[in-house]
């Protein structure tokens, strides 16, 4: 019986299985003899981008024409600025935002490193300004050291940075939108290096970096410099990388005729040409009938010609449009095109950028001499936010003002699950010891000519708060032997305590009219004195900002006045014993021919004096307390072309009357009431005011630095006097003006000028240098 109940049950199911059978048939058969659905069959394009700095700006017009023809990208190599160019497109940016960056990004300042004035702190804003010749050297007990290259790549990473958005590491650059790949040369065993992973930025940078203007750059334990040495145009690597149609863009300079090459500087460029053009050269061989190599009418602008780069994209647009109906094989449908264009969008959204990263952790990799958690307060950076690339690049930026780094950068990266900033701070390899150099000279072609060669060496590395010593040498007119120690208690809000020591025997043509009696004019006649003196003061300040310092102290001072070669006609010498309270302020861009920002100077001191004086009529002693009081301010603004300043100076001395005043104010030269000799006038007491009209006629791009050509004229009024009995209603105070013309150059302005003052005094002044 339960074996024929089992048959029953078995036969039902059987018959059910064959139901399900028919109907699975009947409903599916067709989608299982059907076509499978593949995506449109096409061979692989890759784009290889060739090397050739503001020449690269026709890829961004290759780019552009390429997608206005539909002709999809899979596979993208680059070298220098091909590697930049290729890099953006590779993440999915398209040609109109990479072309964006020729009007807004200032790409002459990926070549200069050097912090503007106004960014420095105040100490060495007034440094910088009497040893304004940097040289880039450092000393060690090796001997001097020079760095890699006329720049550290500072500007430059910022540039890459902020313009490809700084994504994080990547285990390779297949993840990317479009596979892609960077060449860069090792610069020790001179081999072609393919990047094919990592920061983003580091695979840009390293094919950048052109050897002499920008250093190796380091890369896992590899010293890398530009890609163009050993491969300008990756055609053989694209292959590799599977590409069947490769579409090579070259963009080599022209060869220099024989009239073109006039200096060093030419040979060097023309050998360095040949080295790049045939390494292009070599791999363009590798290039068969189906591929297809591009050569924009670009090889007659400089590498730096960043001025030109609008030029160069359309050049490379319309290089891809002349061949338009040869390209035209490889375009898809625009549809499919649109399809390709906006599976890369939200693939792009996948590269992860730094901005908007929540950061658990900042770390600093200190590779300085300075204590790390001092840098990390520096940075200031509060854990558990958003990362804000203007914020982290302003703090990076305010560090590495203080010119002590050769470079600051930063990246984002995934540690156990948590996301560090990581800030890493090179100190410059050249130091911790620093060279710097001075020369000035006015020439009035009239009296003595003052002129000044100094030498200053400045050592940074005495403790690791930043604590320096500053020695210095100057010969010439004056003969200066300084030195100046600073330590600070923190790196950054300085709180610090100061001492300086200075000797000083200095030479002055003095008038030999009291400027009591009469106004200066031109029947005036000079005597030549010498003022000697040693000074040594302990001070105390704080730095409220960058621009603005306060400092208060005491002091000792120690000198003498005599006639050159006639002392026994006269001679003073004196001892001071003071204390000083000083402000100041200091926005100015530059010192000696500013067009924006304030300077305030004021000082007071008050002192106990012994003065000795004799002459041939006998010797005097006298005692005496005094209180001294000056001040200056200075205001400049500019508008357009146009630049207005404004300045004046004042001081005052209450004392008994010295015929030369223990410290003596000086007056007199180039805006310092033009038309006198310089520093013909001294005095106890001063008043002088100056307005200023100077106009930028035009200005001089040359990549390391820029120059500029000024024209202005001045009109001022001023003078000194001595005697108390005199005030400044009866001082001798004179009218004078002056006209110029000058240029900014690397070692200070160069200005020739025609001055006048009253009473037919007037000079010619040819002034090279900061004489300030």
């Amino acid at each position: 019986m339960i074996i024929l109940i089992w048959m029953v049950i078995m036969r039902h199911v059987f018959r059910l299985n064959l139901w399900f059978v028919f109907l699975a048939t009947f409903l599916f058969t067709p989608y299982l003899y059907a076509e499978p659905i593949k995506e449109p069959s096409r061979p692989k394009i890759a784009l290889v981008l060739a090397g050739g700095g503001a020449k690269g700006a026709a890829h961004i017009g290759v780019l552009k024409a390429l997608e206005e023809l539909n002709i999809p990208i899979d596979i993208i190599t680059g070298t220098s600025m091909g590697a930049y160019v290729g890099g953006l497109y590779a993440t999915g940016k398209s040609a109109s935002e990479i072309e964006a960056y020729l009007h807004t990004v200032d790409w002459y300042s990926g070549y200069q490193d050097e912090v503007g004035r106004e960014e420095k702190n105040i100490r060495d804003k007034k440094y910088e300004d009497r040893f304004a010749i940097n040289p880039s050297l450092g000393i060690r007990k090796e001997g001097v050291k020079s760095p890699k290259s006329a720049i550290q790549g500072q500007n430059m990473l910022k540039i890459l940075r902020e313009t490809s958005g700084n994504p994080v590491f990547v285990a390779s650059f297949d993840d990317f939108p479009i596979r892609y790949r960077s060449v860069a040369t090792d610069i020790v065993s001179m081999e072609e290096v393919v990047i094919d992973h990592g920061l983003l930025v580091d695979a840009m940078m390293a094919s950048m970096s052109v050897p002499g203007a920008l250093p190796p750059y380091e890369f896992e334990d590899r010293l890398l410099i530009d890609g163009g040495v050993t491969n300008n145009m990756p055609v053989e690597l694209a292959k590799e990388m599977g590409a069947d149609i490769v579409i090579a863009v070259d963009i080599s300079s022209n060869y220099m005729t024989k009239e073109q090459i006039g200096s060093l500087f030419d040979v060097a460029s023309q050998l360095t040409n040949f080295m790049v053009k045939r390494s292009t050269q070599e791999q363009a061989e590798f290039l068969t009938d189906k591929d297809i190599l591009l050569q924009p009418r670009v090889g007659d602008i400089e590498t730096t010609d960043f001025s030109s780069m609008p030029r160069a994209y359309q050049e490379g647009y319309d290089t891809v449009m002349t061949l338009k109906s040869r390209l035209k094989s490889l375009a898809v449908t625009p549809n499919e095109y649109a399809q390709y264009r906006n599976k890369i969008k939200q693939q792009s959204a996948n590269v992860r950028l730094a901005q908007g990263t929540i950061i658990d952790k900042v770390e600093v990799e200190n590779r300085s001499h300075y204590e790390s958690d001092k840098l990390e307060r520096f940075i200031q950076f509060e854990q558990g936010t958003s990362l804000n690339s203007d914020y982290i690049e302003d703090k990076i930026h305010a560090l590495y003002a203080t010119n002590r780094f050769e470079t600051i950068t930063y990246l984002v990266e995934e540690d156990n699950n948590e996301n560090v900033l990581k800030v890493t701070a090179r100190e410059k390899e050249w130091g911790p010891n620093y060279l710097n150099f001075r020369f000035f000279l006015e020439e009035d072609f009239d009296t003595h000519s003052q002129y000044g060669l100094g030498a200053s060496i400045n050592f940074t590395d005495l403790n690791d708060y930043g604590a320096e010593l500053r020695t210095n040498v100057e010969l010439g007119t004056d003969k200066i032997f300084d030195a100046t120690i600073h330590y600070p208690f923190y790196l950054n809000h300085h709180f610090f305590v100061q001492s300086n020591m200075m000797y000083s025997d200095k030479k002055r043509s003095i008038s030999t009219s009291s400027l009591e009696d009469k106004e200066p004019n031109s029947s005036m006649s000079f005597y030549p004195v010498n003022l000697r003196d040693f000074t040594v003061d302990a001070l105390f300040g704080v730095e409220a900002t960058k621009d603005q310092q306060l400092k208060t102290g005491i002091l000792y001072a120690k000198g003498s006045h005599e006639l050159t070669g006639l002392s026994a006609y006269g001679r003073t010498e004196y001892e001071r014993l003071g204390a000083t309270l000083e402000y100041n302020f200091d926005s100015l861009d530059s010192i000696s021919l500013p067009t924006h920002g304030s300077l305030i100077n004021a000082r007071y001191l008050y002192a106990f004096d012994k003065v000795n004086s004799r002459d041939v009529e006998g010797s005097d002693h006298s005692e005496q307390y005094i209180d001294e009081f000056t001040a200056e301010a200075l205001f400049a603004r500019s508008i357009a072309r146009h630049t207005f300043i404004g300045s004046a100076e004042y001081g005052i001395t209450n004392s008994d009357d010295y015929l030369v005043p223990v410290n003596p104010i000086e007056l007199g030269g180039f805006n310092h009431l033009s038309g006198l000799p310089r520093n013909s006038l001294i005095g106890a007491n001063k008043i002088y005011g100056r307005l200023t009209y100077r106009y930028r006629w035009f200005e001089n791009d040359l990549g390391m630095f820029k120059t500029a050509i000024y024209l202005g004229a001045s009109a001022e009024y001023g003078g000194l006097w001595s005697m108390k009995s005199t005030d400044i209603s009866s001082a001798p105070l004179i009218f004078s003006g002056s006209l110029f013309g000058g240029i900014d150059t690397p070692i200070g302005p160069i200005i020739l000028s025609y001055g006048r003052a009253e009473n037919g005094l007037d000079s010619v002044y040819l002034i090279v240098g900061n004489v300030e």
